[in-house]
């Protein structure tokens, strides 16, 4: 798909990459065999070829500096086999320095976790692997707070494709759990009903010692990361129509993941229960 693409090219906006596309030039491979038959094409054909060669070479970091914002949905198709679909939790802050608890990562060998206390200095290392990481408002929160972290550009090289944005592009705006119930993406009701303090409550419940806490929270962060490559297809698939963008490979994600796992049901139960007592009491409910 990004072979069909012209945006990324210096002096090529929207509108030049439309003729070109009316011209029949529809691929690199048009451009770079038929050559220079305009000035539209001429401004093209060094780039085609170079662009050419950085996609042989892998280099998804390439086409992330050059692609605008809101099309870097495009890198999607032609990087599957090296993208990690990942979401972290943290502790919130509360007038301190907001930590990482968890980092959950879905790419080819399944997911994994990452945990503060366990293997999140693992972290760095598996991330070496991946040419494209997609995130949900991952480029306002998930990565700044990794890289602040670490100490380090972790992802430096790699494309990324923050959801809400090609998501909002196609009329779904809001939180995550918001966009899965109005594209029917769905996770098991039990845990539906859990949000993000939720999360933040786990973690604590796990530093005092409730046993089921970390397991509950693992699989709370599945359910939002295994959501991603769903998120991505619908995206992509529907950005795709509007424009020549041919197909190359298969779009869609094959997660490896050994199965579900496990979680306290009543665990979550206490947790919304306690919520919605507190909604009541707030009058907000």
């Amino acid at each position: 798909m990004i072979s069909n693409s012209f945006i990324h090219f210096k002096g090529i906006g929207p509108v030049g990459e439309s003729r070109l596309w009316s011209r029949g030039f529809i691929s690199w491979d048009d451009v770079c065999e038929r050559g220079a038959t305009d000035r539209l094409a001429g401004r093209a054909i060094t780039q085609a070829f170079e662009s050419r060669l950085e996609l042989a070479r892998r280099n998804a970091g390439f086409f992330h500096v050059r692609l605008p914002a809101r099309e870097r949905w495009r890198m999607y198709e032609d990087f599957l086999g090296e993208v990690a679909f990942l979401d972290i939790e943290t502790s919130g802050g509360y007038g301190e320095p907001e930590l990482i608890t968890l980092i959950g990562v879905l790419d080819r060998r399944g997911y994994r976790s990452f945990i503060r206390g366990d293997n999140l200095d693992q972290f760095p290392e598996a991330a070496r692997d991946w040419k494209l990481l997609v995130t949900f408002n991952g480029a306002a929160f998930d990565v700044p707070i990794i890289e602040g972290c670490f100490g380090q550009r972790i992802f430096e090289g790699a494309g990324h494709l923050d959801l809400r944005f090609p998501l909002a592009r196609i009329g779904y705006a809001g939180g995550l759990k918001s966009i899965e119930r109005q594209l029917g993406v769905g996770r098991p009701e039990e845990l539906s009903l859990l949000s993000g303090q939720d999360a933040l409550r786990l973690w604590r419940l796990h530093c005092e010692g409730e046993p089921e806490a970390l397991a509950t929270l693992i699989r709370y962060n599945l359910e939002d990361v295994r959501s991603l490559p769903r998120l991505a297809e619908i995206a992509v698939d529907r950005l795709a129509q509007a424009a020549p963008l041919r197909s190359t490979s298969p779009r869609r994600f094959v997660d490896n993941s050994q199965g579900d796992l496990p979680f306290d049901r009543g665990l979550v139960g206490f947790l919304t229960r306690g919520r919605a007592l507190s909604e009541i009491s707030l009058g907000r409910i």
